[in-house]
């Protein structure tokens, strides 16, 4: 009976000592690509760049950064909705991309419920209107007189086309009582160097490009999405206290991994990056991008997904 209670304590502490090591193998094994669907410089690559070394830290792998920007985010998602579920590659993207395009674009081939799996929202951003500095007019209800009267007014630049841009310029086009005209840039540099010239009469992108102009004075932030004030522009109101309706929605951007991703990687990887997001001085490089660090667990992760697509259906159902 001894020897039999020693080879079964044997077996026991054998087990113990090997299943661990074999979630282990199970999870990330080698380099972990990180696709930013987007081109360098921006404020999705810049996060990435931010968190890759805390990443790489916690997963115990060397995590690279590879940009595969074109059609407004589509490549850099299909080819990772395209690749082996195995940790080897994983998306950083916006909701546009992800969610947004799907919606407006006939003949895209992904969808963001259906062939990924969330492993954790990272940044939060809003959207903004800015003006030139040179402009007339000086604040949202200026601008709005200068729609009105002035048809060469009515165009606004973009760094993408559709999805939130529009959303905003229908909204404060009916507002307003006119139609405005989308201008499509490749990117919000070249958005904000034309708004900043004077080239074009207004420009809608994200908070991260357009703050640092504002603070400079070089452009103006007249108006920002979102429920409720940012503490980052507290002088600037919303669009909702300006009058303007449905234009409560933020901008996320998260991780995410082919469908197909065993569980337990999913959640070593969403442990990895909370763990990242803590750092303060991971929080403080990302407020200095001007967006507030969001760390979600899985599940809180997959319901911002599904809210925001629940969103954007109903927002974009209604014909252009």
């Amino acid at each position: 009976m001894p020897r039999i209670f020693t080879l079964l304590a044997s077996i026991s502490i054998a087990l113990g000592t090997i299943a661990p090591g074999s979630a282990a193998a199970q999870a990330f094994k080698s380099t972990i690509r990180i696709v930013v669907p987007q081109a360098p410089g921006g404020g999705t690559d810049l996060v990435a760049r931010i968190v890759a070394p805390g990443l790489s830290s916690e997963l115990k792998q060397t995590v690279i950064v590879e940009n595969r920007p074109g059609a407004s985010g589509q490549v850099g998602t299909q080819l990772v909705k395209n690749a082996p579920p195995d940790g080897t590659t994983i998306l950083l993207a916006v909701d546009h991309s992800l969610i947004i395009v799907p919606l407006t674009v006939p003949g895209v081939r992904y969808n963001v419920q259906s062939d990924f799996v969330p492993l954790g929202q990272a940044v939060r951003t809003y959207w903004t209107l800015i003006i030139p500095p040179n402009a007339d007019y000086k604040d949202f209800k200026g601008y709005v007189a200068a729609i009105r009267k002035e048809p060469n007014a009515r165009s606004y630049g973009v760094p993408l086309a559709g999805g939130a841009t529009k959303a905003i310029g229908e909204a404060v086009g009916k507002y307003a009582g006119v139609g405005l005209v989308e201008v499509p840039f490749h990117g919000s540099a070249p958005l904000l160097q034309n708004v900043l010239a004077g080239q074009v009469p207004a420009g809608m992108t994200g908070m991260p490009e357009a703050i640092a102009a504002h603070r400079s004075g070089k452009a103006r932030v007249i108006a920002v999405s979102g429920s409720a004030r940012t503490q980052l522009l507290p002088d600037v109101p919303t669009f909702k206290e300006l009058g303007v309706d449905g234009l409560e929605f933020r901008t996320f951007v998260g991780f995410f991994a082919p469908k197909g991703l065993p569980s337990a990687m999913a959640q070593q990887f969403n442990a990895a990056l909370r763990k990242t997001l803590a750092d303060p001085a991971v929080q403080q490089k990302i407020t200095q991008l001007a967006l507030q660090p969001a760390p979600t667990t899985l599940e809180e992760a997959s319901r911002e997904v599904g809210e925001m697509a629940a969103f954007w259906k109903t927002a974009l159902a209604s014909p252009q």
